[in-house]
């Protein structure tokens, strides 16, 4: 991921900037739940001596500061999004851009052992998955933890018990989420490697589709494409299978956090140590935070996918590109050439394309090559 960060580094004012919005917006979004909490405690539950206006007025004050702060958070949340979007499109544009620059000046020889479609396959690919990941980070990832560290404050204010719940809930999560990660880290490059594979053999059919039809090759390439198509297919669903799998345990390890919340909540009440505002702030406060995280499992496809791209991305930048001369020397109108004993092969080839080619060719000759 070293590459992306690469790219992300002449933004990192604007990356900076989506992330301050991204926790204002969450905090602000977290407050609401604890004004509901105080409306609950000081004028539902506990009246007190007070009048029916002192009453209305507190409530009506309370609420126009909740709308207030819902406000303020749609702000930050719009301004983050316009940003992050800023930020991903000109990321993308860099990166599609320097793939398609490597292409155009890698060498003959270099180029020639790349499919065009393939290449493109990549270079899209590339692009979507780190526009998608960026988003997936800032809009959830980042916003989450954001929460867990206004949750865990605002549990700290009102007793320690809270925090202990909370971080062995997050550090179960966590265990749970990288042991699968690596699985679906090995998973994804085998799909990105066979799906750029399958756009090069795509493209390049269509693109000799005479010479296919001519030698009667139709049906053949048919079988050869379909078999590519069901390897693809039977990689998908084993990342599928475990992509199910994490979910799976992801949501109920979210399920068995929430209720331990709530029973240590419960438990702090029957000893009157929290109030029934704030267990019903901290309910809601909880599931604002963990229910984004039910996509963690999306997320984590999105961090696999985008790194499995940058990858590919980064063997195609290594590959060595022409360069020019530190130093040619002019040899002014060419009016005759000589080639004497060429030989050239592919990479990888057994045999060669060329071998022992000489001929001469003055300015005005036509010259035929057949094969």
């Amino acid at each position: 991921m070293h590459i992306l960060w690469k790219y992300l580094q002449p933004h990192r004012k604007l990356a900076l900037l989506a992330l301050v919005l991204a926790a204002a917006s969450q905090v602000l979004a977290l407050i609401d739940p604890i004004i509901f909490g105080k409306i609950i405690d000081g004028y539902a539950i506990n009246r007190g001596d007070k009048t029916d206006e002192e009453l209305v007025s507190g409530v009506l004050q309370l609420l126009g500061l909740a709308v207030g702060v819902a406000i303020l958070s749609r702000l930050a949340k719009a301004l983050q999004e316009y940003v992050t979007r800023l930020i991903v499109q000109k990321l993308g544009t860099q990166i599609f851009n320097d793939g398609l620059r490597q292409v155009l000046r890698l060498r003959y020889q270099e180029f020639e052992d790349l499919r065009s479609g393939e290449t493109l396959s990549l270079l899209q690919k590339v692009r979507a998955d780190s526009e998608r990941f960026i988003n997936a980070f800032i809009n959830t990832v980042f916003a989450s933890m954001v929460g867990i560290g206004f949750l865990c404050w605002y549990a700290v204010t009102r007793h320690w018990l809270l925090v202990p719940v909370f971080l062995i809930g997050v550090l179960v999560l966590g265990g749970l989420t990288g042991l699968l990660s690596r699985e679906i880290k090995t998973q994804q490059r085998s799909i990105v490697r066979e799906t750029n594979r399958n756009s090069g053999f795509i493209a390049e059919s269509l693109r000799n589709i005479e010479l296919i039809k001519s030698l009667g090759l139709t049906f053949p390439e048919i079988r050869r494409l379909q078999a590519q198509t069901t390897k693809i297919f039977a990689l998908e669903m084993q990342k599928v299978k475990r992509i199910r799998l994490l979910s799976f345990l992801q949501g109920t390890t979210l399920s068995l956090l929430k209720l331990a919340i709530l029973f240590a909540l419960l438990w702090l009440i029957f000893r009157d140590l929290v109030s029934t505002g704030e267990l019903i702030a901290m309910q809601f406060i909880s599931v604002a935070i963990f229910a984004p995280l039910q996509e963690l499992g999306n997320i984590i496809i999105a961090w696999r996918e985008a790194d499995a791209s940058l990858l590919n991305f980064a063997a195609l930048m290594a590959r060595p590109v022409e360069r020019r001369p530190e130093s040619p020397v002019p040899v002014g109108p060419v009016t005759h050439v000589r080639f004497a004993d060429v030989s050239f092969s592919h990479k990888g080839a057994a045999d060669k394309a060329l071998d022992g080619v000489s001929f001469d060719a003055a300015l005005g000759d036509t010259i035929a090559f057949v094969g």
